[in-house]
């Protein structure tokens, strides 16, 4: 796994994955409350209009008087839309399809991908992890997440698609470092829907992914039911069995996340 240096701030990841369907916000969600479990003061940031990481967290998003999109259109302070989580270390920054009209307005003016960057800065010192799900496509709120980040995880599977989204999404860090001023660095390729090591390491060998070695997660997440029935639930795998292989992975992979920046 990559080392990368110390930092006393915040630690603010984005979860990007471009073409959905690698497990982008069941990810984002056990994270956040892996870390969270961990005693790591940690907010999860709803990126997505589609909401899955805010209703995978527990809230329903017909009920929220404000939300990220209010936070972009300049309705609310950011701190006003955070909502605290069935976790006592892990708040959430909730999306809802508000979040969809303020992207669209926003899009219009080049620049305004740093926006959410702005915002978040108000929120650095109340939080040791900032962990954001973004859109599963290469838009607007993607670059804008990507953009507010110092960090990418980026979920991958054990499939030949896989490739071309990874040369995708370098392209797409590229562009957004050289853009916007972003210090964007891999932090790391996280395997998930994967049955054992060697699937991983023969899958990387196979794919002449010779050199991504260090950039992957020792920990990887297994095919689990328990991960989408805690999904449907609207709790985190850990709420919902924590002695499943699902919750347990997670866990290993925060701990390995804490210790790359330690």
């Amino acid at each position: 796994m990559i080392v990368v240096e110390h930092n006393n701030m915040c630690k603010m990841i984005t979860i990007a994955d471009p073409k959905g369907g690698d497990g982008r916000s069941v990810t984002a969600v056990n994270l956040a409350a892996s870390l969270a479990l961990l005693e790591k003061k940690t907010l999860l940031v709803d990126c997505d209009p589609r909401a899955c990481a805010t209703v995978f967290a527990g809230l329903d998003t017909s009920t929220l008087a404000s939300d990220l999109g209010s936070v972009l259109f300049g309705e609310v302070a950011p701190s006003d839309a955070v909502q605290t989580t069935q976790l006592r270390f892990m708040d959430l920054l909730p999306a809802s399809f508000n979040l969809f009209h303020a992207a669209s307005r926003l899009a219009l003016n080049a620049g305004n991908e740093r926006i959410l960057r702005i915002f978040l800065r108000e929120l650095r010192t109340e939080y040791e992890y900032m962990i954001i799900d973004s859109p599963a496509s290469y838009n607007f709120l993607t670059v804008t997440a990507l953009a507010a980040s110092d960090w990418l995880v980026a979920p991958f599977q054990c499939t030949s698609g896989s490739i071309g989204d990874f040369t995708s999404l370098l392209r797409m860090v590229r562009h957004v470092r050289s853009n916007f001023q972003a210090r964007l660095k891999i932090a790391g390729l996280l395997f998930t829907q994967c049955s054992s090591r060697e699937e991983i390491d023969r899958f990387i060998a196979e794919s002449d992914l010779n050199g991504v070695e260090g950039l992957v997660y020792k920990g990887f997440v297994p095919r689990d039911d328990a991960l989408m029935k805690a999904a449907e639930e609207g709790k985190p795998v850990a709420l919902y069995d924590v002695e499943s292989p699902g919750a347990r992975a997670y866990l290993d992979v925060a701990k390995e996340v804490i210790s790359s920046f330690n």
